[in-house]
């Protein structure tokens, strides 16, 4: 049976709350600015109520249609409630107002990734990293759309970026250590698992990861081990079921 590598993303989600002074009213008729409704906005998205924070966030363009945090706000509750096409709608347009908002190219680098248009990710990763070579989130997450494609060797680069810029980057080291053990460096992922637990023992991607990449070193007891800590730490939810049975059926199969 093949087994597939856990990877881990991460995402570059962050609010912005700058405005104007135009009024109007949101849906609870409560009245103010543009600003104020989208304040109100990303309240909202805090506490959970994404559909209240899409609606006040659209008061707020109603107000104003060149608001560009408003767009940029409306765009992160779409995709953190699962909205990736809507989301890309909306930062698009933020791209179209404001072309080098930086958040808005790195967040539309995620959604087009979470629906699979991984070239299109890419590029908004470098448009990123052509601005800010320094950016972390954008090397590693253009190293994570890398290795989907299929480009190992690029996704090891971008690792080695982040974790030069960022030595303690521990889902980097737990990254880096898939690409290797794909590549066939089995010691190499090996220690990179290693390093990522000695940063957070709770990290389950790395003791999944880590052992798989023990199991074929023919070193069964530690790979064990591994993968119990692995089916510990996973929570019990409806999607990670077919990892739970994964690990379950292979716990199964070592002597």
């Amino acid at each position: 049976m093949r087994y597939f590598l856990m990877l881990t993303l991460v995402v570059g989600f962050s609010v912005q709350q700058f405005g104007c002074a135009t009024t109007g009213v949101s849906r609870d008729g409560l009245t103010g600015t543009a600003k104020d409704h989208v304040d109100r906005g990303v309240k909202l998205h805090e506490e959970g109520d994404l559909a209240g924070a899409i609606t006040e966030f659209g008061t707020a363009i109603g107000l104003d249609p060149t608001y560009v945090n408003a767009y940029y706000n409306r765009g992160l509750a779409m995709a953190d409630k699962g909205d990736s096409e809507g989301a890309i709608g909306e930062f698009r347009t933020v791209l179209n107002l404001e072309p080098n908002h930086e958040l808005a190219h790195t967040n539309l680098g995620l959604a087009l990734y979470n629906t699979g248009d991984l070239e299109g990710a890419i590029t908004e990763f470098r448009t990123v990293l052509r601005r800010d070579p320094t950016n972390v989130l954008a090397h590693y997450n253009l190293g994570l759309a890398l290795y989907n494609t299929g480009d190992l060797e690029g996704a090891i680069t971008e690792f080695h970026t982040v974790l030069r810029l960022d030595p303690d980057h521990v889902d980097a080291h737990t990254n880096l250590g898939v690409a290797l053990f794909k590549k066939g460096d089995t010691e190499g992922a090996i220690s990179e698992f290693r390093t990522a637990l000695g940063l957070n023992p709770n990290h389950v991607n790395a003791h999944y990861n880590l052992g798989l990449a023990l199991l074929k070193t023919g070193d069964a007891l530690s790979a064990r081990k591994e993968l119990e800590e692995a089916l510990v730490l996973l929570p019990d939810t409806p999607e990670n079921q077919k990892t739970i049975r994964t690990i379950t059926l292979m716990l199964g199969r070592i002597n």
